[in-house]
C-alpha cells in the first residue's frame, strides 16, 4: 500500500470535508482507494466526536422527586369586590401554585362557586378598565374563562419540575453553570458581563451590533470546547442546549414563576452550530434524511438564509 505524505493527507481530509467519495478522492490524488479511507478513518474527523459526546449530554435522572416544602395557598383577597368573582380569581391563583393537593382542592372549589368562567372574566375586564387598564385589560384577562387550562398547565409544570428534580437534585442545581458553560465563561466571561454591553452600547452599537460584535469575538467557543464531527455531533448538542433551557424554564417557574435569563452563551454557540450544520456534509443518505427530519421542528430557532443553507449542505 503506497505510503502518503502529509500533503498528500491533508489533500485527502479536505476533499472529504468537501464532499467528495472515497473512489473520487483516490482518483483525484492518484492514491490507493484503501490508503484514502485509512487516511480519513485514522483522523477522527469523520466519525461521532466521542470527548464532544461526553461533554454535551443531560445527567440520567437519579434523583429523588419529592417536594422538600409545600408551597402555602395563596391569601384570599377583595379585588373586585364582587363575592364570587374573587373567590374565582383565587381559584386561579391556587391552581397556579402547581401543587397538587392544591389543584384538587381548587377543582372541587370550581364546582361549587356560583358563578360562571365567563362572566368572571367579562366582571374581572370591566374592573382592570375602570381602573384604567383600558385595551390592556382583554389581554391581562384572555383565558381566564377557561380554568381547565389552567389545571392543564400547572399539572404540565409540576411534572416539569419533578423532572428537573430527578435530574439534577434541586432547581438551584438546574441553574448553575454546567461544565460546558463554565469552560466558556472561563475563556470569554467578559464579553457576557454588563460592563462590557455597557461599553458596546456606549460606542453606538444597537442590540443587534453589540450580539454581532461578541459572536465575532467569541468565535463560537471553538477554541475551549470539543469540536463537532459530524451532523449527528451538531443535532445532539443543538438538542442539550434545548433540553438544558427547558429544564431551567420549569425550575425558575417553580421557584420564582418567572422565566430564567437568556442563555447568551448557548445563542451564540447555537449560531456557530447552525454554520456547522451547512459546511458538515452528511455521511451517508440516513444520516441527511434524520437531520432533514429534525430542522422540520426547528423553526423557531433555525430560519431563513440559516436554514436555506442547512438544506443545501444536506441534498447536495
Amino acid at each position: 500500500m503506497m505510503r502518503m505524505n502529509e500533503e498528500q493527507r491533508a489533500d485527502v481530509i479536505r476533499l472529504k470535508k468537501s464532499g467528495k467519495g472515497y473512489k473520487t478522492i483516490a482518483t483525484l490524488t492518484g492514491l490507493n482507494l484503501n490508503t484514502v479511507k485509512s487516511a480519513c478513518r485514522r483522523s477522527g474527523l469523520f466519525e461521532d466526536n466521542p470527548e464532544h459526546a461526553a461533554l454535551f449530554v443531560i445527567p440520567a435522572a437519579s434523583h429523588s422527586t419529592d417536594i422538600g416544602t409545600i408551597k402555602p395557598l395563596p391569601p384570599q383577597r377583595v379585588v373586585t369586590g364582587h363575592k364570587q368573582t374573587d373567590a374565582y380569581l383565587w381559584v386561579i391563583e391556587v391552581i397556579k401554585t402547581g401543587e397538587p393537593s392544591h389543584i384538587a382542592a381548587a377543582e372541587a372549589a370550581l364546582q361549587k362557586l356560583t358563578i360562571k368562567p365567563k362572566e368572571a372574566q367579562d366582571r374581572y375586564t370591566d374592573y382592570l378598565m375602570a381602573q384604567g387598564a383600558g385595551f390592556t385589560a382583554a389581554f391581562a384577562t384572555l383565558g381566564l374563562d377557561n380554568p381547565q387550562g389552567y389545571i392543564n398547565r400547572a399539572k404540565e409544570q409540576h411534572q416539569k419540575a419533578a423532572e428537573v428534580r430527578a435530574v439534577f437534585g434541586s432547581h438551584q442545581a438546574a441553574m448553575a453553570l454546567t461544565p460546558a458553560e463554565q469552560a466558556i465563561e472561563l475563556r470569554y466571561g467578559q464579553y457576557y458581563s454588563y460592563e462590557w454591553y455597557r461599553q458596546a452600547k456606549a460606542e453606538g452599537l444597537d442590540i443587534y451590533g453589540i450580539w454581532d460584535k461578541r459572536r465575532v469575538l467569541v468565535a463560537g467557543a471553538r477554541d475551549v470546547l470539543p469540536e463537532p464531527h459530524t451532523l449527528s455531533d451538531t443535532v445532539r448538542e443543538f438538542q442539550y442546549w434545548e433540553r438544558l433551557y427547558t429544564l431551567r424554564y420549569a425550575a425558575s417557574h417553580e421557584e420564582y414563576d418567572e422565566s430564567p435569563p437568556d442563555n447568551d452563551m448557548a445563542d451564540d454557540r447555537e449560531e456557530y452550530l447552525s454554520q456547522r450544520l451547512a459546511e458538515i456534509k452528511p455521511r451517508n443518505k440516513q444520516e441527511a434524511i434524520d437531520v432533514m427530519n429534525w430542522l422540520i421542528g426547528q423553526q423557531d430557532r433555525i430560519e431563513g438564509d440559516k436554514r436555506d443553507a442547512i438544506l443545501l449542505n444536506l441534498i447536495n
